[in-house]
C-alpha cells in the first residue's frame, strides 16, 4: 500500500539508498576501465573488441531493454523493480571474474547492462515523488554523486585489488556489496503516491505507450536536449573510459597508482562539480528555468579545453587538468534530468527518463567509447602508443555540437513549460500535499 506524503527525513533515507545503488551501478560498471589492459594481456583482445564489450553491446542492451522496464516502473512497484536490478547486475559483476573467454566475458557485462537498465528510470521517478520541484534538481544531483563515487571506488578499488590478486577478484569483490543492498532496499523502502511531492494539480493518468511518445515528441525542447546530453556524454565518457589507459600505456603507470590517483581525483572532483551544477541550477532556475539548459551550456565550454590539456600535458601537470575534466563533466547532467522529471506527467517519468538515457548511452558509452577504440587500432601503426591520443582529441567534435544542441533547446523550453502547465490543469487532477 502507498503511503502518503513521508516526512524529510524518511524521505533523505531513501535518497540515499539510491544513491548507494547508483554508487554501485558505476562501481560495478567501472571497474572495467581500470583493468582494460590486464584484460588485455590474459584474453588477447584487441581495443576494438574492448570498446564494443565495454561501450556498444552494453550500451545496447542497457538503452533498449530500459524502454520496457520503465513502462513497468511507471505502473508497477518502483521499489521491486530497483531491488531486482541491483541483485542482477551484482551477480553478473561477480560473474565476469569468471570470465574465460571474450564471449563468457560479453555475456557477463551484458548482464550488468540488463540490471543497470532498471536504476535510473526507477530511481527519478521515486525522487520526483518524494522531493518537490524547488529541492528536485538538488536531489537528483545528490543521486548523480553515484556517479562520481562508482567511478572512484571502481576505479581505485579495481586498481589495487588488479595489483595484488588479479583482474578476476577486482570484479568479485566489487560485485558481492550489492546483494545485501537490493535486499534492503526491498525490505525498507515504501512506495511513495505518484505526485504526492508537487503541491498542485497533476494527472496521473495512465498513458498508451502511443500516447505517452506522441507527448515526448510534442516537446521539442525536451529531443533537443536529449540530443546534447548524449553527443556531450560521447566526449565525456570517452575520456573517462579511455584516460587510464592512456596514463598507462603514454607514461608506463602501473594499475595501482593511475587507480588510486584517478580515484581520488574522481571522487573530490565530481562531488564537487555535481553539487554545484545541482545547486546553482536550481538557483538560478527559480528565476528562469532556460538556466537548467544554460549552466550545462558552460559546464561543456569547460570540460572541452581541459580535456584537451589533459592529453597535450607533461606528466606533471596531466593530474590536474583531469580534475578540471572531471569537475565539469560532473555537473551539466543533474540539471538536464531534473528538468525531464518538470517537463513530463507523473505517469510517464520514468519513460521519459529512460528515452533520455537510450539515447545518453548509446551516443556515450556506446559510440563514444567504442569510436576511440576502434580508432586506436586503426591509428597504432603510425602513431604506435600516442593513437589514444588522437583518438580521444578527435572525440571532442561532439561536444561542440552538443553545446549547440542546448542552446536551442533553452530558447524552445519556455513554450513546453507553459504546454506542460496547460495540459495539467486541463486534465482530471489531484492535489497531494
Amino acid at each position: 500500500m502507498a503511503d502518503r506524503a513521508p516526512n524529510p527525513v524518511y524521505s533523505s533515507y531513501v535518497l540515499v539508498l539510491l544513491l548507494a545503488a547508483y554508487t554501485f551501478n558505476w562501481m560495478d560498471r567501472y571497474v572495467l576501465v581500470i583493468l582494460i589492459e590486464p584484460i588485455k594481456a590474459d584474453l588477447h583482445l584487441s581495443d576494438t573488441v574492448v570498446g564494443l564489450i565495454g561501450g556498444f553491446a552494453f550500451a545496447l542492451i542497457y538503452s533498449v531493454a530500459g524502454i520496457p522496464i520503465a513502462r513497468w516502473a511507471d505502473r508497477g512497484s518502483r521499489r521491486s523493480i530497483m531491488a531486482a536490478g541491483v541483485a542482477l547486475w551484482s551477480a553478473m559483476t561477480f560473474y565476469s571474474g569468471l570470465a574465460r573467454t571474450a564471449g563468457q566475458l560479453l555475456l557477463a557485462r551484458l548482464g550488468v547492462a540488463l540490471g543497470e537498465s532498471a536504476c535510473s528510470p526507477t530511481a527519478h521517478s521515486l525522487i520526483s515523488d518524494y522531493f518537490p520541484t524547488r529541492r528536485r534538481a538538488t536531489a537528483l544531483s545528490v543521486y548523480q554523486l553515484g556517479i562520481t563515487v562508482g567511478i572512484a571506488l571502481g576505479l581505485s578499488l579495481g586498481g589495487w585489488a588488479n595489483a595484488r590478486y588479479g583482474w578476476r577478484f577486482a570484479f568479485m569483490i566489487v560485485g558481492l556489496p550489492g546483494l545485501i543492498l537490493a535486499a534492503v532496499i526491498r525490505l525498507t523502502v515504501r512506495e511513495p503516491i505518484r505526485g504526492q511531492s508537487e503541491g498542485t494539480p497533476v494527472d496521473t493518468a495512465q498513458l498508451s505507450l502511443r500516447d505517452a511518445l506522441s507527448v515526448l515528441l510534442s516537446r521539442k525542447s525536451f529531443l533537443a536536449y536529449a540530443l546534447a546530453l548524449g553527443l556531450c556524454s560521447f566526449s565525456d565518457t570517452a575520456f573517462e573510459m579511455w584516460s587510464p589507459a592512456y596514463l598507462m600505456r603514454v607514461f608506463n603507470l602501473g594499475s595501482d597508482v593511475v587507480g588510486s590517483r584517478t580515484g581520488a581525483l574522481e571522487a573530490i572532483s565530481g562531488i564537487l562539480g555535481t553539487l554545484t551544477g545541482g545547486l546553482l541550477a536550481d538557483r538560478l532556475g527559480s528565476r528562469d528555468p532556460r538556466w537548467y539548459l544554460w549552466s550545462p551550456v558552460v559546464s561543456v565550454a569547460a570540460l572541452v579545453p581541459s580535456v584537451f590539456l589533459f592529453l597535450t600535458a607533461s606528466v606533471h601537470w596531466v593530474f590536474v587538468f583531469y580534475f578540471l575534466a572531471m569537475f565539469a563533466a560532473a555537473s551539466y547532467m543533474g540539471p538536464v534530468i531534473g528538468l525531464t522529471q518538470r517537463l513530463m506527467p507523473v505517469r510517464m517519468r520514468a519513460l521519459a527518463a529512460s528515452i533520455q538515457f537510450l539515447i545518453l548511452n548509446l551516443l556515450g558509452p556506446g559510440a563514444g567509447v567504442s569510436f576511440v577504440g576502434i580508432l586506436n587500432d586503426q591509428l597504432a601503426s603510425r602513431y604506435g602508443v600516442l593513437a589514444i591520443r588522437y583518438s580521444m582529441l578527435a572525440s571532442l567534435i561532439a561536444a561542440g555540437a552538443g553545446v549547440l544542441l542546448f542552446l536551442y533547446a533553452a530558447r524552445r523550453l519556455p513554450a513546453d513549460i507553459l504546454l506542460s502547465q496547460n495540459v495539467a490543469m486541463k486534465s482530471n487532477p489531484i492535489v497531494l500535499g
